[in-house]
């Protein structure tokens, strides 16, 4: 069954709000849509979340969960959700419904806060996806007696799944009841192209919830969750609420407030404070409210043929209180099957750390790369955002990521993903210093790849592409190692794509710019012998496909393509029309940039038209794909980085001023709501631009790898510092520190006296023999020239730009 939530239920955010007429996102009408079911395709009508496309992803890099959560705390898990209600004196507050919730990132790192107004005070939830230690299957009493440093762990431990801990605090000066509600509500996250649908399971919903004792499990109906542990709770629930027969249990907690209220007998107690789960003495914080003891009681089920079964949780929690949940991630519950045991349920969560740790873990994760002190501000924040979530891009998977975001895999077109998206994002790691789990991917690849020399990730080629990550990783982080281990790769590769076969055939630009970065690594090995024969088979190929792989891409390549560049285009002239679309080319690799869109207005975003084919209604009554195209504003960004770094800069400011509160971008946003109409609510690929065009920005070394000229390095390179200055950095300190460039890592920083900027810089060498690079910083001071290694110099005051 593809629809919302029946009427009267509580619906999540984005349906509240395109089901509510008093609403600026009121959009009810409904899309028809194609899908297949039991081999046989069905023809139906399914309101498609088109104005609320909004969500923080969550997880954790080397785990393959991934969960979605809304601007109001709703934690989603694809086929079914957690949601969190709150009771302050005598009424339930839905935070879909509540206009008093606010939302934000902890630390800048994936753990999202979401605040509801509540009784005078707030009641705070907080998600992050955790792992914890290990813990045993056969025997509960030994892995307490473990946790306790009695014992040490033996055979028989199993490591704890990934779980996404759910904590809800009580900030009010009174006590509260929380409910935390399996819901089969859903984020309305299909694609959709000619009215059929795309990436989006029809297999939603839960047929049944059993709570006993401290965990809940649950059975889809459609063999993804069969009785398998979905949420384990720190404590026994004080009541537990059902919805049968598809009715929404939030009637049943209302309805149950209401009769309480006026005296009348209700089949459902709902305690606030001290009621039956927690003795009336807890009147403070228990550190660990787990070792308190649990009353018994009787197991509460519901089943559901409709896939609409519901329960709520309920907990009275006293004022400073913590309530904490974990809910067991899809991938891990198939291993799971004794987690239902209440006792080992206990185990697992007790050995999960708590949120303000997990936060902690992932910065030190980010700081394990480059380290950018800007001056405080919304773009800072983006920038740390932005670069703790590109570590969600990979995933321990067998042929490549593919969990979030885009598979690295250039054939797949979807509305929300492109040719290449994947290795955007992974570009992104390696260039801020993040290596290691590009690293291990390609390894995975190597490993995988088939005796003709391709590699495929779900079905599909990669092989170019895999190419070009591991040049570029290899050119950013020398690692002999590493490079002695994939050099069968490079060569098997190269001379599958040197083929030009058609099965598994990759797009020509993955298949030249991977001949090209063949050609470079082989350099790099030392088999120039190789090389040359890759050079000449390449310049052999087909007109579609023959490329020089030993010269660099130049202006001229691109101006024959696209007649004119994005930055040579005058401002002043009429906008070409709207039907008129473009390819822009990323000018690190020369890939053509996958995103087809109108010719930028006059404006720091790029529109998008309506994709052809898409209904009339779709588009009409809704933004769905209309609005602005965020994709495609960060590509442009990137590409305007290096001829037209102040533009760049605009666009990175302008991205920043609608970026969501917890510092993120979907797809296609809504020009008026700056929410998402299409896509993905959670672009990484955009974020992964932000962080490459500010990166680029701060420090480049445009002249390409040494490799590109023969590998003797004895040209001087230029190291171009501080492109652009924003006014509103006069005066402020930034630092810059260890940004990975081909010539070696840089590190900056600059500090005012009165008001000339004085430049201190360091670079590093991978190869201390090479010659220095020559340094500019033409957005401090356009005559500052200098060179060396490092040094530092006193520069002219920056030009105040007028007002």
């Amino acid at each position: 069954m593809l629809t919302e939530p029946p009427e009267g239920w509580v619906r999540p955010w984005w349906a509240e709000r395109q089901l509510d007429p008093g609403s600026a996102a009121y959009a009810p009408e409904p899309s028809r849509v194609r899908y297949w079911l039991d081999a046989h395709q069905v023809v139906d009508t399914v309101l498609a979340n088109t104005v609320g496309r909004s969500w923080t992803t969550v997880g954790l890099p080397e785990t393959f969960d991934r969960a979605a959560v809304d601007p109001r705390g709703l934690v989603v898990l694809g086929d079914w959700s957690l949601d969190w209600w709150v009771r302050a004196g005598e009424e339930w507050v839905f935070p879909s419904r509540a206009a008093a919730a606010r939302q934000r990132l902890v630390d800048g790192m994936p753990v999202v806060e979401s605040v509801l107004r509540v009784g005078g005070g707030d009641v705070m939830q907080r998600v992050a996806a955790a792992r914890g230690a290990s813990v045993r299957l056969d025997d509960v009493q030994r892995h307490v007696k473990q946790q306790r440093g009695k014992q040490s762990a033996g055979d028989g431990t199993s490591a704890v799944p990934e779980v996404f801990v759910v904590e809800i605090t009580n900030r009010t000066p009174a006590p509260v009841a929380v409910a935390l509600v399996a819901r089969p509500c859903h984020l309305g996250a299909f694609q959709h192209e000619d009215d059929e649908i795309w990436e989006w399971s029809n297999a939603w919903g839960i047929d049944k919830i059993t709570v006993d004792g401290r965990v809940m499990t649950l059975d889809d109906g459609h063999h993804h969750l069969v009785n398998r542990a979905a949420v384990i709770f720190d404590r026994s629930p004080g009541d537990v609420v059902v919805g049968l027969d598809g009715v929404d249990c939030a009637s049943v907690l209302v309805e149950a407030g209401e009769q309480a209220t006026t005296g009348q007998p209700s089949s459902v107690s709902v305690s606030i404070g001290g009621g039956s789960s927690i003795p009336d003495s807890a009147s403070t914080p228990r550190p660990e409210p787990a070792s308190t003891p649990q009353p018994e009681r009787a197991p509460v089920s519901v089943r559901c043929p409709q896939h609409l079964a519901n329960a709520a949780a309920v907990f009275p929690l006293v004022a400073g209180a913590t309530l904490r949940a974990a809910v067991v991630g899809r991938g891990s519950a198939f291993e799971w099957d004794d987690a239902g045991s209440p006792a080992l349920g206990a185990a697992v969560l007790d050995a999960v750390p708590a949120v303000d740790r997990v936060a902690n873990g992932w910065r030190r994760r980010v700081d394990a790369g480059c380290r950018l002190e800007l001056p405080g501000g919304r773009l800072a924040d983006a920038a740390l955002a932005a670069r703790s979530a590109q570590l969600l891009s990979t995933a321990p998977c067998d042929d490549g990521p593919g969990v979030v975001g885009p598979m690295l895999a250039p054939a797949v077109h979807t509305d929300a993903q492109f040719a290449g998206d994947d290795l955007v994002q992974l570009l992104a790691l390696v260039e801020s210093g993040v290596p290691e789990q590009v690293r291990d991917l390609l390894l995975r690849q190597a490993q995988g790849q088939d005796f003709s020399g391709v590699t495929t990730s779900m079905g599909i080629s990669v092989t170019g592409t895999s190419l070009v990550l591991a040049e570029q990783l290899l050119s950013l982080h020398p690692d002999p190692a590493f490079a002695e281990a994939i050099s069968e790769f490079v060569t098997s590769a190269a001379r599958w794509l040197l083929r030009g076969r058609k099965e598994l055939q990759e797009e020509p630009w993955a298949i030249r710019e991977g001949l090209r970065a063949g050609y470079r690594m082989l350099l790099r090995l030392g088999v120039e012998r190789a090389a040359i024969a890759l050079q000449r088979e390449a310049m052999a190929m087909p007109e579609a496909l023959r490329v020089d792989v030993g010269a660099t891409a130049s202006p001229s390549f691109y101006r024959d393509r696209l007649g004119r560049l994005p930055w040579e285009a005058s401002w002043d002239e009429t906008p070409a029309p709207a039907s008129q679309r473009w390819e822009w080319l990323s000018h690190d690799t020369g890939l053509w940039i996958h995103a087809a869109v109108p010719w930028a207005p006059p404006l720091p975003f790029v529109g998008a038209e309506p994709a052809d084919g898409t209904p009339a209604d779709f588009v009409n009554d809704t933004a769905a794909s209309c609005g602005h195209d965020m994709v495609a504003t960060a590509l442009l960004a990137f590409a305007e980085a290096r001829p037209a770094p102040g533009r760049a800069f605009e666009r990175l400011e302008a991205l920043v001023s609608v970026a969501s509160p917890t510092l993120n971008w979907p797809t296609f946003m809504h020009p008026g709501l700056r929410t998402g109409t299409n896509g993905m609510g959670h672009d990484l690929m955009v974020g992964g631009l932000f962080v490459r065009t500010l990166l680029r920005l701060l420090v480049d070394v445009p002249d390409g790898d040494a490799t590109s000229t023969g590998g003797d390095g004895r040209d001087a390179p230029s190291l171009r510092l501080a492109a652009h200055w924003p006014a509103g950095w006069l005066g402020q300190q930034v630092e810059v520190h260890n940004v990975p460039t081909w010539i070696g890592p840089v590190s900056w920083a600059v500090r005012w006296h009165g008001e000339r900027p004085a430049l201190l810089w360091e670079v590093v060498p991978h190869r201390p023999d090479s010659a220095a690079p020559t340094l500019s910083a033409p957005g401090l001071d356009p005559s500052f020239t200098a060179t060396g290694w490092r040094g530092e110099a006193l520069l002219a005051p920056p030009l105040v730009p007028p007002a």
